[in-house]
């Protein structure tokens, strides 16, 4: 899966190179995160979004087609308290890099002046994103991959995730466009290939051999309830199979380069058009 998707991103970026018009831009808005540790309220879940910025080039390959290269920055947390297993105890933050490219198909236009008109768009792609867990422990924040939380590197468990993976990114937006300026809204989702995002997933784990294995504070940290003095020959799995998944909800400003911009207004093709 990850060559198909190398190769895939490679393809976008072949394919925009011949590209005129040119978009430079910045986005800001929101993210937020869906997961074993987040509350099945979606009110409780847009609360706990946390900041999201980012750089954007945009590329019209054709009248109807832009490619799309993001450089995104964003936070994401979730924390048991507001979710359906209070008893849990389990609580993660997380920063985010993200690298995409996506192609924006915009088939319909919304024409409002000679010189200004609005694109509905759909827009997906692939992505790679690098994301490093973190708990709260005594007023500290503690980095959980090394820990090995879910016997990560012990005999009979698996590998340590990686910090640095492939994602999917897909959503909607409308974007005004004038002569020089690109004001938008967007919403999007990542489909991603982990379900390690907030260190949790459905492995089976014994609280004995990963006191023994892994440490105190890994033993802690991976079953609050049973504590990390010491170590209980207990087996049991933090959550649940279903891939971890962030979302993102963003305005976007770009400034416009390139004369083959005056071709999208100068286009004869019939498009619905609003006074």
């Amino acid at each position: 899966m990850q060559k198909i998707l190398s190769a895939l991103l490679f393809i976008f970026i072949f394919s925009s190179l011949q590209a005129q018009v040119i978009d430079l831009g910045i986005n800001f808005g929101a993210s937020f995160y869906s997961g074993d540790l987040a509350s099945s309220d979606l009110r409780q879940m847009v609360q706990e979004s946390r900041p999201a910025v980012g750089v954007f080039c945009r590329l019209a390959n054709s009248r109807k087609f832009s490619t799309r290269f993001n450089l995104n920055y964003l936070g994401l947390m979730g924390d048991d308290a507001r979710s359906p297993y209070p008893e849990r105890m389990l609580n993660f933050r997380t920063n985010v890099w993200e690298f995409n490219v996506v192609g924006e198909s915009h088939m319909i236009r919304i024409r409002h002046t000679e010189h200004s008109a609005s694109f509905p768009y759909l827009f997906g792609g692939v992505g790679l994103f690098h994301f490093n867990p973190k708990a709260e422990v005594d007023g500290d924040l503690v980095e959980l991959q090394p820990l090995g939380t879910e016997g990560q590197g012990l005999p009979g468990y698996g590998e340590p995730y990686k910090r640095l993976q492939f994602n999917i990114p897909f959503g909607a937006g409308i974007k005004f466009v004038n002569r020089r300026f690109t004001f938008g809204f967007e919403a999007g989702a990542r489909y991603l290939f982990t379900d390690y995002l907030d260190d949790v997933s459905n492995v089976t784990v014994n609280h004995r051999e990963l006191f023994e294995g892994n440490g105190p504070l890994a033993a802690r940290l991976s079953n609050p309830q049973l504590g990390g003095d010491e170590g209980i020959a207990r087996d049991y799995r933090r959550g649940s199979g279903y891939k971890d998944w962030y979302y993102m909800m963003n305005i976007t400003l770009s400034y416009n380069f390139g004369e083959a911009i005056h071709k999208i207004f100068a286009d004869p093709v019939p498009c619905p058009r609003f006074w």
